[in-house]
């Protein structure tokens, strides 16, 4: 406002000036060209001048603004489908947020051509649709995300292979998954989604592979990072079990670090793969060494099934856990079998009865089968094995 009203006040002020000296003589001005003559006064030439010379500069103005409209008309047209672009991303985006799939699948795509980042509503609008069970829409606004800049065909490729897993299509997600770790090694979300496309199709090999590189553990949390490496290792391990490599077995356990090794899990797979490939002293010593420190109830079911032991020894062992951590049924149970191999039947007996007591269990039922089978009475074991059988068929309904 200050820059129009003062140039109009300066004005003003000019010609107040000039009409007061010129009050008492206006003067005279003749202007003749060829047969036109003009006869003024000083006054009246200034302010016939002045009235040409803005006559002249809002003639030109106006001209410009002729030759631009179509420009203008362009522009405001443009603005205007980009305001209202970003009004509809923004409903769009607010139905997102509440889980309002179609609606905002529908809003995200009525103006995503005008918006400033229309990969953006093709990203949002495909997770909509896999949301609102519409996989085959989904597809097509991923390939529409995909022709957009680089960034966007990059978040496109990883969000399809999210939902490629979730489908449980694991190993179709694998090759564009490779490539995009390469390209972005940190990218802590491509390397979440490679460890579980690696799980899902059972890679365990490339898996732990990639867990011990340092681009792994900067991208994965360290929650994260250690699930997938007890995941892995003890997969790996129970491969190694199977396929009778011992060497293989112990440089896995040798290699792994100690809170993945410490894993429960883990060192469950790994003491019963050293119990199959006849390594029995090696795992009961782990697990003798394990329980003087903490209480891991399927580690005394694993070292009840340690045929290889001293039986005097591993009975002697047993029982005493079961006066440093109580009357467990895990312990009692792993007590009555370690009897029954010292043929101790009456014993076995006892605390198979105590056990069952406690907690009845298809495992206890099996045990006291196979004691009656031992102590040759059929019917007993007859008998056991049926309530076993039973009990092991109302679990699983």
């Amino acid at each position: 406002m200050n820059r129009i009203l003062l140039p109009l006040v300066l004005v003003l002020a000019l010609g107040a000036a000039i009409g007061y000296y010129l009050h008492i003589e206006t003067g005279y001005v003749l202007v003749s060209y060829h047969s036109w003559i003009i006869e003024s006064s000083v006054l009246g030439a200034l302010a016939g001048a002045v009235l040409l010379l803005l006559a002249l500069v809002w003639g030109a103005r106006l001209l410009v603004a002729l030759v631009r409209l179509p420009g203008t008309l362009r522009e405001f047209m443009s603005a205007r489908r980009q305001r209202r672009a970003r009004e509809s991303f923004g409903n769009g985006l607010q139905k997102w947020l509440e889980g309002r799939w179609s609606e905002a699948e529908v809003e995200l795509l009525r103006r995503a051509a005008d918006h400033e980042t229309p990969g953006l509503n093709y990203l949002l609008a495909a997770r909509a649709a896999q949301q609102a069970g519409a996989p085959e829409r989904s597809e097509q606004y991923l390939d529409q995300a995909t022709l957009q800049d680089d960034a966007t065909a990059f978040a496109a490729r990883q969000l399809r292979a999210e939902m490629q897993i979730k489908r449980a299509e694991g190993w179709q997600a694998l090759p564009v998954l490779r490539e995009l770790q390469k390209q972005e090694p940190g990218h802590p979300q491509v390397a979440r989604l490679l460890c579980e496309a690696l799980a899902a199709s059972g890679i365990w090999s490339e898996l732990h592979s990639f867990l011990k590189t340092a681009d792994s553990a900067k991208a994965l949390p360290a929650v994260t990072h250690q699930r997938f490496s007890r995941l892995a290792l003890r997969e790996l391990l129970v491969q190694a079990a199977g396929d009778a490599r011992l060497d293989t077995l112990r440089s896995l356990w040798g290699t792994a670090p100690v809170p993945v090794r410490s894993s429960p899990e883990v060192r469950l797979a790994y003491v019963r793969g050293l119990g199959r490939l006849g390594a029995d002293a090696e795992a009961g010593a782990l697990v003798e060494t394990v329980m003087r420190e903490e209480w891991d109830p399927a580690l005394v079911d694993a070292h009840s099934d340690l045929d290889g032991l001293d039986a005097v020894s591993q009975l002697a062992n047993v029982e005493h856990w079961l006066m440093q951590h109580g009357e467990k049924p895990e312990l009692l149970l792993a007590a009555g079998r370690v009897c029954i191999r010292n043929q101790l039947w009456g014993k076995a007996r006892s605390y198979l009865n105590a056990s069952l007591k406690l907690s009845p269990s298809p495992a206890v039922y099996l045990a006291l089968a196979h004691l009656s089978d031992a102590s040759r009475n059929p019917a007993d074991a007859a008998q056991f094995y049926r309530e076993g059988l039973e009990l092991a068929a109302k679990s699983r309904s």
